[in-house]
């Protein structure tokens, strides 16, 4: 782990230059989470439209996804409240990708997302991030207002084929890089073992190392973008916490944050409420034979274990950090600060 003060002064040294904002780094900013979807692991339906055609059933079935309808204002709304709370960036996503999820088409995703990000674009000042791997559907939400695409695919979707590329191959064409070489836009480019339904359901072996094969991963991601015109200001990489990983790998891309520093620009982590929190809290009260009660409620042990990931990896150096909770997580952002642990002034964010 670097010290406190190289980490700062790593974090300070990188812009994220986007086509209507930059953000510049004096501590991590929070990316805030705006999922529009029936099905997302913890606030699947949170925006469901109160209307005759919505139809009142099981969350996850295949009836209840297609007849989702997002409730516009509601979103803006939430939106807005998470840019009060400390939010620099809004993450819009339209298809869930938690383990055993199942994708649906790119009509559905288009007729989600789109509206949503066309609202937020013209309500609020802030960077919109639509969460996707289909080019289309990046390509459509950049035109409406988005002005960065954060793919955990890492730009491994083929259209054509309606499939990923495996995870050592070149795509057969790079058609997310192209579009984000003309747009300007930024991209996340996150690092994925297997595909969302299946990706947890065996123990992923990672030879090498998962830190030292994640980041060989994005290097060679990065490596194709920029060959295909990106900017290295535009590219933000994202190791994928909770994609293919076991719950000991995940803490060691935590632990090892800043290897990923070497990439040369922003470090994306995202923990928030994911499965390897909790699954932590029940080998802790296995091995100590306790009952570690942190809330009484699911999430809010979720929120409070992502805040502690948070200032883990601002200590580390990571530059933006996905949440849904951000009031919880810019709250122990501000505890660090005080207590001397991150003696830091907030991220800026220019238009």
């Amino acid at each position: 782990m670097p010290t406190l003060n190289t980490a700062m002064q790593t974090l300070s040294q990188i812009t994220w230059r986007l086509p209507r904002h930059t953000l510049t780094f004096e501590r991590p900013c929070l990316m805030g989470i705006v999922n529009v979807t029936p099905d997302s692991f913890s606030d699947g339906g949170q925006f469901r439209a109160n209307d005759a055609q919505t139809v009142n059933s099981v969350s996850d079935s295949d009836c209840d996804r297609k007849a989702f309808r997002v409730d516009i204002a509601a979103t803006v709304d939430y939106a807005r409240e998470l840019l009060r709370n400390g939010a620099s960036i809004l993450d819009v996503g339209g298809e869930s990708t938690r383990p055993g999820s199942d994708a649906i088409d790119e009509a559905e995703e288009l007729r989600r997302v789109i509206p949503v990000i066309k609202a937020l674009a013209r309500e609020l000042n802030a960077p919109i991030s639509v969460d996707s791997y289909r080019p289309a559907v990046i390509h459509a939400a950049l035109e409406c207002g988005a002005e960065i695409a954060n793919d955990v695919a890492a730009g491994r979707y083929q259209t054509s084929q309606k499939s990923f590329s495996n995870e050592d191959d070149t795509p057969e064409r790079e058609e997310l890089a192209e579009i984000v070489a003309r747009s300007g836009a930024g991209v996340c480019l996150m690092h994925m073992r297997g595909v969302p339904k299946t990706m947890q359901s065996v123990e992923p072996i990672y030879e090498r190392g998962v830190v030292e094969e994640t980041l060989s991963f994005l290097s060679r991601r990065r490596d194709a973008f920029l060959h295909c015109g990106v900017r290295p200001e535009q590219l933000a990489y994202d190791p994928g916490i909770g994609f293919g990983k076991t719950l000991e790998q995940n803490w060691a891309l935590i632990a090892n944050a800043d290897a990923f520093l070497s990439l040369g620009g922003v470090v994306l982590y995202g923990c928030s409420r994911k499965r390897f929190l909790t699954g932590t809290l029940e080998e802790i009260d296995a091995r100590e034979k306790t009952t570690l009660n942190v809330y009484s409620q699911t999430l809010e042990r979720r929120d409070f274990m992502t805040a502690q990931t948070t200032v883990a990896l601002a200590r580390r150096g990571v530059h933006v950090i996905r949440v849904h909770n951000v009031a919880m997580s810019r709250l122990a952002l501000e505890l660090a600060q005080r207590a001397g642990d991150l003696p830091l002034r907030s991220a800026s964010c220019q238009k």
